[in-house]
């Protein structure tokens, strides 16, 4: 195994609290290939059956949703460790939602169901950890549904809470573009750029590039 591969296994969630050491004696013991894509190829097109465990192990893909008019709305951004849609392979309905394109240079590795389940058996770690990160997908998309009911200014605020408690400051700097937290929020980045320059405007919040500091915290809540 080489050391971009154990080095992508280790920031998986899957692996939590178990050692380099531990983690590839548990990969010999079962088959595994690694797949590449190049920047702009596609992993998945929404409506393919989902029939492995896929973990992205180098660079980046980016799930999305192409509206009936054409509009691709960013869903999420997978990096290293970061496994693709762990949740549909046992579901009833196992059948990908979302587009998944590479967006550089990516390196994917592959398991089988039956391997995936060997793995189980050998390492109890790892079962729990699974259940670990399918719970923190439910709980991610519940917050995700949760802003369907939310106007512009609502869901800025939303976002901006979240990135609070996350940095544990009210001086946030944030890691994507306008255009991205636009795409995530499901709206244009006009309407974004609107509601920012009003916050702004009343106090709430200063911001400059992708700089925003919170003045007002009890405006947000």
């Amino acid at each position: 195994m080489d050391i971009d591969t154990l080095d992508g296994l280790m920031n998986c969630p899957l692996f939590k609290g178990i050692r380099r050491e531990e983690v590839m004696s548990l990969m010999h013991a079962v088959r595994y290939r690694i797949l590449r894509y190049a920047k702009g190829e596609l992993f998945a097109i929404a409506g393919d059956v989902c029939l492995h465990i896929d973990i992205v192990i180098k660079g980046e893909m980016m799930a999305k949703i192409t509206s009936p008019s054409g509009r691709s709305v960013r869903m999420t951004l997978h990096h290293s460790g970061n496994m693709l849609a762990p949740a549909f392979l046992y579901a009833k309905d196992n059948t990908y939602p979302v587009t998944v394109e590479a967006i550089a240079e990516t390196h994917v590795l592959r398991l089988m169901p039956d391997d995936m389940e060997a793995l189980f058996s050998i390492e109890p770690r790892l079962y729990m950890n699974f259940i670990n990160v399918l719970s923190n997908i439910v709980a991610h998309l519940t917050k995700q549904v949760s802003m369907l009911a939310m106007n512009v200014r609502e869901r800025v605020c939303f976002f901006l809470q979240g990135e609070m408690r996350r940095q544990g400051s009210a001086d946030l700097m944030l890691t994507m573009s306008r255009q991205d937290m636009a795409d995530g929020f499901g709206i244009q980045k006009y309407s974004l750029q609107r509601c920012l320059n009003d916050l702004k405007k009343e106090g709430v919040i200063e911001f400059s590039g992708k700089h925003i500091k919170v003045l007002k915290l009890g405006s947000l809540l």
